[in-house]
């Protein structure tokens, strides 16, 4: 049966009686040169995408000043566009299963400028929340699940160094953005800014363009032979269940792992949100606290590539080395509140992002080794659902706290707690997926005895 699955997701074209060739095809593919224009296209994707996510933060007294909401409220639109654009992870993953990386990609570049361009019209903080956050949101949230996933498909051996060269764009688009965003609001004001940024984005296209048609493989569907009058509303509902493949979900191993990921999502952007603020009330100028995203950023991008060297070394456990770094990060953000000079700050940004780009490059891997690659796109875009919902519900949590008691420090400390709990309760993960296993192995060995025995 586990021969049939591969079988089906390395032919590429169904009409062939035999698919060996693809198969030949699709191996010999495999860390060639191609793969890395692909893994350039998806740096610089992820740039774009990440570059404007990760300094909303940069923007945020503006538009509390400008529309005169809460900080709860204002916070909406770094949680929500964040959100969704890991919200709309399984809609990317199925998208990507019928149609290919490249299409998506490029009409979520299309859908997120748009939303981008049209915000700077929004007459009060609900429109902007709307245009900026919503509909952006679900634009980045199609090109950010297939950058990761097609990387994946071109890589065997040095998958998790590619998948880190890829991620580590979104490092380096926290570190230009910050600063540009800072020059821009300057020069420009915010509504010039977002004019300018929109116009950036819109580069994504071509760099989407890089990804061939045919990745990644698409998995055979049997219901497509069959005439109009035999596709029942059994075969359609069969069809879109393989689509979406919801089965994952009753996965042990998966359930744990997600968990994991949605509480050290709910406390991922708040280092990104509230710095700067938290930066002006101790008396440091706003370029400084920009600067301290960018100190995030390029520590990021640093660890992104590191990290995946590192991970690549048969000797080390992935699972391991993601509890140890997520917990590490949540400590150092729960002593945020002691650091009142921008030195020690500083130290936490490098700590923090350093952490922040192991757990980027770590996401996939992990996928991959919990279910493996013929099931990463489906297993991905539900990791990545799991991801937004926490992330819309986490910075407007810090922003209420900060409101009730006038300053940073209990979000730094809740968004500390969080991620802290994330890493423990991931370390008996090792010991689920060594269960599952072997809980499976039974099975099949049962499955296989039955009709053994009836003959």
């Amino acid at each position: 049966m586990e021969s049939n699955q591969e079988y089906s997701m390395v032919q590429t074209d169904p009409t062939k009686a035999d698919p060996s060739d693809d198969a030949i095809k699709m191996s010999k593919s495999l860390d060639g040169r191609w793969g890395w224009v692909v893994t350039l296209s998806s740096f610089m994707l992820n740039f774009l995408v990440d570059g404007v996510c990760y300094t909303v933060g940069v923007f945020f007294p503006v538009f509390l000043k400008h529309f005169g909401g809460s900080k709860a409220k204002t916070m909406l639109l770094s949680s929500v566009i964040n959100g969704l654009s890991f919200l709309f992870g399984p809609v990317a993953g199925a998208s990507v299963n019928r149609f290919d990386c490249r299409k998506v990609t490029i009409v979520g570049i299309i859908i997120a400028s748009g939303g981008l361009f049209l915000s700077t019209f929004s007459p009060n903080l609900d429109v902007m929340i709307l245009l900026y956050s919503v509909v952006g949101g679900i634009g980045f949230g199609l090109v950010y699940t297939p950058t990761i996933i097609i990387v994946s498909y071109y890589f065997e051996k040095r998958r998790a160094l590619a998948t880190g060269i890829a991620t580590c764009g979104s490092g380096i688009g926290g570190f230009v953005f910050a600063p540009l965003s800072v020059l821009l609001l300057e020069t420009y004001g915010w509504r010039g800014s977002l004019w300018i940024i929109t116009g950036i984005v819109l580069n994504g296209i071509v760099f989407a363009s890089f990804y061939r048609s045919d990745y990644p493989p698409k998995v055979k569907d049997d219901n497509k032979t069959k005439s109009n009058d035999e596709m029942t509303m059994k075969t359609m509902c069969s069809s879109i269940g393989k689509t979406f493949d919801c089965s994952i979900l009753t996965s042990p191993s998966f359930i744990v792992y997600s968990l994991s990921c949605f509480l050290v999502s709910v406390g991922f952007f708040v280092p990104f949100n509230c710095l700067p603020a938290l930066a002006s009330d101790l008396g440091i100028s706003a370029v400084q606290g920009a600067l301290l995203i960018s100190i995030i950023g390029i520590c990021n991008t640093v660890s992104n590539v590191v990290s995946g060297f590192i991970i690549d070394l048969p000797c080390v456990d992935n699972i391991l080395a993601n509890n140890i770094v997520i917990v590490t990060g949540g400590v150092a953000t729960i002593f945020v509140p002691y650091c009142r000079t921008f030195g020690l700050l500083a130290v936490y940004s490098v700590v923090f992002g350093v952490m922040i780009g192991a757990f980027e490059v770590l996401n996939s891997i992990i996928m991959v080794e919990l279910k493996g690659i013929e099931r990463l796109s489906n297993g991905f875009g539900l990791l990545n659902m799991f991801i937004g919902f926490a992330s819309i519900v986490g910075s407007p949590i810090a922003g209420s706290l900060s409101d009730v008691t006038g300053n940073y420090d209990v979000a730094f400390y809740f968004a500390g707690g969080v991620i802290t709990v994330a890493g423990i309760i991931c370390f008996p993960l090792r010991r689920i997926v060594t269960w599952e296993s072997e809980r499976h192995s039974k099975q099949r060995k049962f499955k296989e005895s039955v009709p053994a025995a009836d003959t």
